[in-house]
């Protein structure tokens, strides 16, 4: 190929072929990227594009919606003017020809980084490029050169190194080839041991982490696995006198692990027990929340391995701090601007028509749609991506953490549940302001309600009484009889639709007999799904049983609402989920 014949160009490889200081592959990208542009402008060699595009594909690549199915992926995603998605660099850009010419770079090149590279991504191409498999050279070339980089300390980054080296452990593997195996575990313990600081876990641990878990690689480790828990056993006692809880918290994960797998409880004992009598020691001075979410950890970390009287002691303390927990909350305050008219016409439009029209628009306008939220989640997470990065803890009315919910890309569902119930929160007014005006136009009275729902094939005959009760207390704003009368009975109107379609309501129990399941799981059954529809179903679990969200049926049931809890927020969601109960009907009604 004539590029491959230009001077400037093979005296430019050979430029970065000889380069001593330490460097990473994005800096390589960038001078291929300086020497492109300044000696070709717009119209560059495909060699160089090709070079290019070998520094900037990204490896390790984990994103599964954007990747390929392979080890490396794009380095960006994203949308064009007409919102296309675009990725750069494209798996569809390459050919065989590119595949072959990383091949020969990977042949040629002295540079270990350059070596690693192209090998790398050859071994990681081939097949799907091509239809052929690499040989088996090309991994030797790759495991060879990631031990040089280890060795004479190359690479700009640690981490990129251990990523490196794990990569060259997995090739190893693949191929079979015991010699540079067993080169590699070496490399990896001695690499450990030169770049790990006890105050940054992220640069030790890792030999643990890659030769342990692996039983191929455990039978080559022989004495050398007492070398790694012996650094892991000191590491830990050093850390005892050390202020970095995540550090300290590595390390006994680390030998927990170990000595799990060797069924020593003993020693498990012992490790926890300094980790959590060194971790409360640190916490004195944290805030009560902090110190909870710490506790909880350990808590945990009892249970899992056995520990159930020291967990005991640590769930009242929990239980201690919880009660100081509320005092050190901050309310934050929202407003939202919406003219007096536009309410109003709104209104007026809901409560148009005869009163079993004007129930059924109610209930289905004040149901939150899940689409709309999504479409609402990822635009506010596109503009303060920060709050959705992090991990958050949802505590009940005492100060107990109840629920986490993980980054948005973990935990999208926690997040949806979290946003309707703020953004019921944020409407209650309106449905306060709304059925204020359906009762004044009908006069309203319980037996009209009634009337309604038992249009509906779902309410017993037996329970009428009940929910005549109910709504009675509710339109004379007595809340707490309401919602305990009204709760119920929904949930029994659900288990009754599960029975009508052939959806289980019970579960067997320890004592030989049966539970009935609880109305999370029906509300998550495919059958009863069909017939509410998905968006009323996860309205449900929102309102009644998720602790993510208002979790009423829970906290009203079980005895942990207080006075100040039964007030028309709840009460008016309450009715309004009653009122879309009524709006199910027999088919031939539909």
């Amino acid at each position: 190929m004539d590029e491959e014949n230009n001077n400037e160009i093979s005296e430019f490889l050979k430029s970065i072929d000889s380069i001593s200081e330490p460097i990473a592959e994005h800096n390589i990208a960038n001078k291929i990227k300086s020497f492109a542009k300044e000696k070709f402008g717009e119209n560059i060699p495909d060699i160089l594009l090709w070079e290019q595009m070998a520094f900037d594909l990204v490896e390790n690549y984990t994103n599964k919606e954007t990747g390929w199915g392979t080890y490396f992926g794009p380095f960006y995603v994203l949308p064009n003017e007409q919102g296309q998605m675009m990725e750069y660099p494209s798996i569809q850009l390459l050919t065989p020809e590119i595949i072959n010419y990383w091949e020969k770079r990977a042949k040629k090149s002295t540079h270990p980084i350059l070596k690693a590279r192209y090998s790398n991504l050859v071994w990681d191409f081939s097949e799907k490029i091509t239809g052929k498999k690499p040989s088996p050279a090309i991994a030797q070339i790759f495991i060879d050169a990631v031990i040089e980089i280890a060795e004479k300390n190359l690479h700009k980054y640690e981490r990129s190194v251990i990523t490196k080296l794990e990569r060259a452990l997995s090739l190893a593997l693949s191929i079979n080839d015991k010699e540079r195996l067993n080169n590699l575990i070496d490399t990896i313990i001695s690499y450990e041991r030169k770049i790990a600081e006890d105050d940054k876990p992220g640069l030790w641990g890792f030999s643990y982490e890659l030769l342990f878990n692996n039983k191929k690689i455990k039978k080559s480790l022989k004495d050398k696995e007492q070398i790694i828990i012996n650094d892991l056993e000191q590491r830990f006692n050093r850390l005892l006198n050390s202020e970095n809880q995540w550090a300290i918290q590595r390390a006994t994960l680390l030998l927990v692990d170990y000595y799990s797998k060797l069924g020593n409880k003993e020693k498990i004992k012992e490790l926890l027990l300094k980790f959590g009598e060194l971790v409360q020691k640190q916490l004195q001075k944290e805030p009560p929340f902090s110190v909870i979410t710490r506790l909880e950890q350990i808590y945990h970390l009892y249970l899992q391995h056995g520990l159930k009287d020291e967990a005991n002691k640590i769930s009242l303390k929990i239980k201690e701090l919880s009660k100081k927990t509320n005092s050190e909350l901050k309310p934050i305050e929202t407003s939202i601007e919406i003219p007096i008219e536009k309410i109003k016409e709104y209104i007026d439009w809901l409560v148009d028509g005869d009163i079993e029209t004007v129930l059924m628009k109610i209930s289905i306008n004040y149901i939150p749609k899940k689409d709309e939220v999504v479409k609402e989640l990822k635009d506010i997470s596109k503009n303060y991506p920060i709050q959705f990065l992090f991990t958050h803890k949802i505590i009940d009315i005492d100060g107990h953490p109840i629920a986490t919910i993980g980054s948005i890309e973990e935990d999208l569902e926690g997040h949806v549940v979290k946003q309707i119930s703020q953004d019921m929160s944020l409407v209650s007014f309106l449905l306060r302001e709304t059925i204020d005006t359906m009762i004044k136009k009908f006069g309203m009275k319980a037996e009209e309600v009634i009337d309604y729902l038992y249009k509906s094939p779902i309410f017993e005959e037996e329970r009428k009484e009940i929910i005549i009760k109910g709504i009675e207390s509710y339109l004379k704003g007595d809340f707490i009889s309401s919602l305990h009368l009204l709760i119920p009975q929904i949930e029994a109107a659900i288990r009754n639709l599960a029975e009508k379609i052939g959806v289980p309501i019970l579960k067997p129990s320890r004592t030989g007999g049966f539970f009935y399941r609880t109305l999370d799981e029906l509300l998550r059954e495919k059958g009863i799904i069909q017939v509410f529809s998905e968006d009323m179903c996860l309205y449900f679990r929102v309102l009644f049983t998720d602790p993510r969200g208002w979790n009423l049926r829970n906290n009203v049931c079980h005895g942990i609402g207080k006075t100040n809890y039964f007030n028309h927020k709840s009460a008016d969601r309450v009715f309004h989920a009653l009122l879309c109960l009524g709006t199910v009907r027999k088919k031939e009604e539909k």
